[in-house]
């Protein structure tokens, strides 16, 4: 472990095959095991590490709660919302087949609006999807097809600007919330594959970047700012914990490495000032 690697810490209590979806949670931070299925939360300010909250029994991509307290799961190949007891009550469906299908990372819009990608899971023929999902009407539209790999979403400041990353393609997508019809490359990425993002207080874009062992921020126009480099092979998503020095958080992914290193696979944090 370099000096740098040692300013992380370990708050996973095991290593995830595929950890994902990062979010705050009423002051905890929250994140998935995808593959498994499996929900956990930390207290930063524990010397715990996380615990397991939920089990969806299928994939699971996030788990987040909206702006009407509710709380609602990229589950199985659609949406459910997570009851108190911790039930997974089906809300829309893409009626894609579960044998083939799964959906991957997701995120509510500042409209109230759920955005959230599905992609192949049995090495046949890649095909992803972007959706979206209207809490008012609850309907469920395909936003945009030929995304191998969707991930994201995140959304900038403006409230206007969604971020969807382009896995497969090594690059960013952006679109408008409102109307999200004309698509452009907001960031080329090099030497590895962007995968989750997160948009910080100065309208910053942290993004994952799969197998390069960094993450990349941007600007809002997307221009590369820095790149921060991490003991893990497989970043899969960020996140930051406010604070006089935030917190950040990274999740990665131990499956499909011949050779497993000590942190891959775990949920890590580390203050902003030390990276």
């Amino acid at each position: 472990m370099t000096a740098s690697d040692s300013v992380w810490r370990i708050v996973s209590s095991t290593p995830h095959e595929l950890g994902e979806g990062l979010r705050r949670v009423d002051g905890l931070v929250q994140w998935v095991d995808l593959l498994q299925g499996h929900a956990y939360s930390w207290d930063p300010a524990s010397a715990e590490p996380g615990r397991l909250k939920h089990s969806a029994g299928r994939p699971l991509g996030v788990v987040e709660p909206g702006p009407d307290g509710r709380v609602l799961a990229a589950v199985g190949t659609g949406l459910a919302h997570l009851s108190p007891a911790g039930e997974f009550v089906t809300v829309a469906d893409t009626g894609l087949d579960p044998a083939r299908h799964r959906v991957n990372d997701g995120a509510f819009a500042p409209d109230g609006s759920f955005w959230f990608g599905t992609m192949v899971h049995d090495d046949s023929t890649p095909q992803g999807a972007q959706w979206r999902w209207d809490p008012l009407s609850g309907r469920l539209s395909q936003l945009r097809s030929g995304i191998d790999i969707p991930n994201g979403p995140t959304f900038l400041q403006d409230g206007q600007t969604a971020l969807v990353a382009d896995t497969s393609a090594r690059r960013i997508l952006r679109t408008s919330v409102r109307a999200p019809h004309e698509w452009e490359t907001f960031a080329v990425v090099t030497g590895g594959s962007p995968d989750g993002m997160f948009t910080d207080d100065q309208n910053q874009v942290w993004n994952a970047v799969w197998g390069a062992s960094r993450l990349d921020v941007y600007s809002s126009d997307g221009a590369l700012l820095k790149r921060v480099p991490l003991p893990v092979s497989q970043p899969t998503s960020v996140l930051h914990m406010p604070g006089p020095d935030p917190l950040v958080v990274i999740t990665s992914a131990a499956v499909g490495l011949d050779a497993r290193g000590g942190l891959d696979g775990h949920t890590l944090a580390a203050p902003l000032s030390h990276l």
